[in-house]
């Protein structure tokens, strides 16, 4: 893309994220969603990211709230407690 459209999808994003504010601040959080999804869209093709990269940040973002599954590494033996002297 141009400069010019450059520079005309980044002045749509930064004019929706004050959209985006005022949406959040009269609690319309449904509409707040929706516009930060249209930014976020205008972000992606103003910085040129291709479906590829999305899709892999998605899968890594995914990974990450993945509840890890703990292996024991060994077996734990649960030794008397023994009285302490005096």
């Amino acid at each position: 893309m141009n400069g010019s459209i450059d520079s005309k999808l980044d002045l749509m994003a930064r004019s929706l994220q004050e959209h985006i504010s005022l949406a959040r601040e009269l609690n319309l959080d449904f509409l707040a969603q929706l516009l930060t999804m249209t930014a976020m869209e205008l972000k992606i093709k103003l910085h040129r990211i291709s479906q590829v990269e999305i899709d892999a940040l998605c899968a890594h973002a995914e990974d990450r709230l993945r509840p890890r599954v703990r292996r024991e590494s060994a077996m734990v033996i649960n030794f008397p407690i023994r009285n302490r002297r005096s």
